[in-house]
């Protein structure tokens, strides 16, 4: 309560940054960001959830499960988790960021 979750809080806003991330928020260990196709407007995808989807899968294959409801992506680590796996967690997040925003070039979402 008092060392990992404004760990991770701190960690996650830096997330926000990302040209795929129009909001990224986090309550104690929840944390979610939000995907949107424009910053500026925070307008979103359409159809709703396909890019969620496909980033999903691409958290899983590296080694990261987030829970995609639409475009909104969330991660439960557990409570036990050090600064080391919160930065670990970070790393696998921005990676599959950066390779869902690549598909979503080469796809014709942007």
């Amino acid at each position: 309560r008092d060392e990992a979750a404004p760990y991770l809080a701190s960690r996650w806003r830096e997330l926000a940054a990302h040209p795929l991330v129009g909001e990224a928020r986090c309550l104690g260990l929840l944390a979610a960001i939000e995907l949107v196709k424009d910053k500026a407007t925070r307008r979103f995808f359409e159809p709703r959830g396909e890019v969620g989807l496909h980033m999903r899968d691409v958290c899983t294959r590296n080694g990261l499960i987030m829970r995609a409801t639409r475009d909104t992506l969330f991660v439960a680590p557990p409570l036990v988790i050090s600064r080391g796996e919160i930065d670990e967690l970070l790393a696998k997040v921005v990676r599959s960021l950066d390779e869902t925003l690549r598909w979503a070039r080469s796809e014709g979402w942007l």
